[in-house]
């Protein structure tokens, strides 16, 4: 998770560690939810090809 830039991180980190919704993250990081789901979505991208892996389809879209 080191390798996302800083904005993917966050984002991670409240959503997967903290738990957080898209709602809420968006609101903690004044954004809207449509930019938490992009940044959301580049960065498990970003985690997969570091992994060698195909990234999936983004199923945590709640709102």
């Amino acid at each position: 998770m080191t390798r996302l830039l800083e904005r993917q991180f966050d984002v991670m980190v409240l959503q997967l560690a903290l738990g957080f919704t898209t709602k809420r993250t968006a609101l903690v990081m004044a954004v809207c939810g449509a930019t938490v789901r992009s940044i959301r979505r580049a960065a498990k991208r970003r985690l997969a090809a570091d992994l060698g892996l195909q990234a999936g389809e983004d199923i945590h879209d709640e709102e």
